[in-house]
């Protein structure tokens, strides 16, 4: 089992950091540039993270266990990501619903309501200023539940750094000086 240095852990603090602080900035009227150079900062900054808790798993079973304790991370890992999807996409479209109700014009109610994409598409039939003022109230509704869900992100991720410092506090840490297991200690003993 390896232990992380202070250096290597603030990588992925920053990247954490970056990546909510672009989450932030996309708005109704900002490119998607924004959000896809936010979500690369976000993957890179997590990378490290999933490795090193996968070395951490796996490091720690015994050795004829370690392929059933991998497997369990990498089972883990994927029905977290899955259920964390839904459970935010859930949030993000009641955020949006609730934010563009208010704006749809009658006959553009259900498409406009469901998605953005639909909204796009129900603009496009609406007289020129209907449409317009439906495309920046679903843009704007939109933005909202990406910041909604981008703050609850966070704050996930925040409390998840927090119960990993406060649970791995006692944990032993591996270092060069330590020796392996079957190794005789230096001859110190021998002087005495």
């Amino acid at each position: 089992m390896t232990s992380l240095p202070s250096s290597a852990a603030t990588v992925p603090r920053r990247g954490l950091l970056l990546a909510t602080l672009f989450a932030a900035q996309v708005g109704g009227s900002t490119g998607l540039a924004v959000l896809v150079t936010g979500s690369v900062v976000f993957s890179l900054g997590l990378a490290p993270v999933f490795t090193l808790a996968t070395d951490l798993i796996v490091g720690s079973a015994p050795p004829e266990r370690a392929g059933a304790a991998s497997a369990i991370s990498e089972t883990a890992s994927e029905l977290g990501g899955a259920l964390g999807i839904a459970i935010l996409g859930v949030i993000g479209t009641a955020v949006y619903r609730g934010h563009v109700a208010g704006a749809i014009p009658s006959g553009a109610a259900t498409a406009s309501r469901d998605t953005l994409g639909g909204a796009v598409a129900a603009a496009g039939q609406l007289p020129n200023d209907l449409g317009a003022a439906l495309l920046s109230a679903a843009r704007d509704a939109f933005s909202q539940g990406l910041h909604v869900v981008a703050a609850i992100s966070a704050g996930v991720a925040i409390g998840s750094a927090v119960v990993a410092a406060v649970m791995l506090r006692g944990a032993p840490s591996s270092d060069l000086a330590e020796t392996e297991p079957g190794v005789a200690e230096p001859a110190a003993a021998t002087l005495a």
